[in-house]
């Protein structure tokens, strides 16, 4: 049986804007990760002001999902605080675990309802999400970008968190403040598993389905919408859609694998207008 939380519709809307909405974001600068280049960018609209190298965890294809797995979550956060740190010298943690992140783990089993209605409550408190078991205390620090291990240099040395070397942190604290957008992703994976953790849950149903939304933005007349679902089944669903000035002009649908025809044009699409994301704000269902 679909848990159906309508009383917190309104909860969750405040939610995508606290964490998501670009009404929530008002900076010019958004920083971008990508795990795959082991780079941090800071890029003014979509033009890139400066590259840093970077430590990860874990080297994984997964993204985040639980406390203790030591890999890099993936999706799209915000600066929540910078503060001095002992140990790395600044610490710049981020929003995680993000609206996309309890609703994957909702679907997985790995939350309860109850669990995920008390994150969504201290939310909208503007109290943090922390002590989950999807982890917590995420964010950018210093330490180095590797670490030196038997002659070699390990960039997989954190415990999930994003390491710069000291200098790059040092010159990073005087461009960026909080509330700033941050997205990290994973450019070698395919567009399915890259838009997974980026859009909106719209439907989820516990060991069932998940499903969820996006849209980009191209410029003033053309916008791509991506709709996708997931079952526990192993099954995978993704459609996309092409408007322009208002009106549908092509229509993709996946194979069974989330695979779909001019894949590597749309998934380069996406990852050169990855700051043009938009939230379709749907009515959540759980």
């Amino acid at each position: 049986m679909r848990l159906r939380l309508k009383k917190f519709f309104w909860l969750s809307m405040v939610f995508l804007f606290l964490s998501f909405g670009e009404t929530g974001y008002s900076y010019t600068l958004t920083l971008l990760i990508d795990k795959a280049e082991r780079t941090l960018k800071l890029l003014e609209g979509n033009k890139t002001q400066k590259v840093y190298s970077i430590g990860i965890g874990l080297h994984s294809l997964l993204p985040k999902e639980k406390r203790g797995d030591f890999l890099t979550p993936e999706g799209i956060y915000k600066i929540v605080e910078i503060r001095p740190s002992k140990v790395y010298n600044y610490f710049i943690e981020i929003n995680y675990p993000n609206l996309n992140d309890l609703a994957w783990a909702y679907y997985k089993g790995f939350i309860s309802k109850e669990q995920l209605e008390s994150y969504l409550k201290k939310i909208l408190a503007d109290e943090r999400v922390e002590h989950t078991p999807l982890g917590s205390k995420i964010g950018i620090h210093g330490g180095g970008s590797y670490k030196k291990e038997k002659g070699q240099k390990n960039y997989f040395w954190t415990q999930g968190c994003i390491a710069l070397e000291d200098k790059d942190l040092k010159d990073l604290l005087k461009r960026i403040s909080e509330g700033q957008k941050v997205i990290i992703i994973n450019s070698q994976k395919s567009l399915y598993e890259i838009l997974k953790k980026l859009v909106y849950p719209i439907r989820i149903k516990p060991l069932d389905f998940f499903e969820g939304e996006l849209y980009l933005k191209l410029n003033e007349q053309v916008f791509l919408s991506f709709r996708l679902q997931e079952t526990y089944r192993g099954t995978r669903f993704l459609e996309v859609k092409r408007w322009e000035q208002g009106e549908l002009k092509q229509v993709l649908i996946s194979d069974a694998l989330g695979i779909v025809k001019q894949e590597e044009s749309l998934k380069r699409l996406l990852l050169e207008n990855l700051i043009n994301l938009l939230n379709p704000y749907k009515n959540l269902e759980y």
